[in-house]
């Protein structure tokens, strides 16, 4: 049923939509039915009554195209995550004194002692590596396998040190020089020393535990010039963690060893020398 047409009205510049024109016979032919307006509410559409010829009718529907939602952004979630290591354990301990590397697990321990004693007799304590284990503490058995034959020193020995749960034997190479008054126990592959160095039966009962990849002590004695007589006692004591853990447990003492090493020694030499 023809009822108008649409076009666009260009002098319609201001209502910028789409106008129906509808004839008079058609405007007569809509009043019973639904009012265009009615039809088209909502939409742009503009109605006006025109004298122009019937033309063919035509629909037109305007469908407004929705905006496009903005992309919502996608939450980000940040996880954070706590390692644990072995190192983290020397936290837990004090820290000793002495001149120590809490960074590495290689350790050089010193400690000095001025004593009322000719280097000689200072001297036969130190050589005397098997007494070690009566008197010096964290070390709990001592063993001399190899003497000199000319001066009847010690080069070979078995020293087992010890702390709480932990123990480890070595097999040390002894250096006892008179001449400069010095005395060295050296174990470990750093030195030169296998485990296995001068053990005839094989290896020795715990030489391999793994507490130190090394361990050397080394005594020094100075004469002090004055009218007393006086020496100057020098210990050294090297030696290297095997893990961290170790390191870790044994912070707690290790700075404070060479220092009660050589109190321990200057007792012994007291009872040695009955003052």
């Amino acid at each position: 049923m023809p009822f108008g047409t649409s076009r666009v009205d260009p002098a319609a510049k201001k209502n910028r939509g789409i106008h129906i024109y509808a004839s008079p016979q058609t405007q007569k032919k809509m009043k019973p039915s639904i009012p265009l307006r009615r039809i088209c509410r909502g939409t742009n559409f503009n109605i006006r009554s025109t004298t122009s010829p019937a033309l063919v009718p035509r629909i037109l529907h305007q469908q407004r195209t929705p905006p496009t939602p903005s992309p919502r952004s996608t939450p980000v979630t940040t996880t954070t995550r706590r390692s644990f290591n072995l190192s983290s354990l020397s936290s837990l301990f004090p820290p000793g004194n002495g001149n120590r590397n809490d960074s590495s697990k290689s350790r050089v321990l010193t400690a000095t002692r001025t004593l009322p004693y000719p280097p000689s007799a200072l001297f036969e304590v130190i050589s005397s590596v098997e007494s070690y284990s009566q008197f010096l503490p964290f070390l709990t058995a001592s063993t001399v396998t190899h003497r000199d034959p000319e001066t009847g020193y010690p080069t070979r020995a078995f020293l087992t040190v010890g702390y709480g749960p932990l123990s480890e034997t070595f097999t040390s190479r002894v250096d006892c020089n008179r001449d400069n008054w010095t005395v060295e126990a050296r174990s470990g592959a750093k030195f030169g020393v296998d485990s296995k160095d001068g053990q005839e039966g094989g290896i020795f009962p715990g030489a391999n535990e793994g507490i130190f990849e090394y361990l050397s002590t080394k005594w020094e004695l100075v004469p002090v010039q004055g009218g007393s007589v006086q020496t100057r006692v020098q210990l050294e004591i090297q030696f290297e963690f095997r893990n961290q853990l170790h390191a870790a447990m044994m912070s707690a003492v290790e700075g404070q060893m060479a220092g009660v090493m050589i109190e321990a020694f200057e007792k012994r030499i007291r009872e040695v020398e009955g003052r």
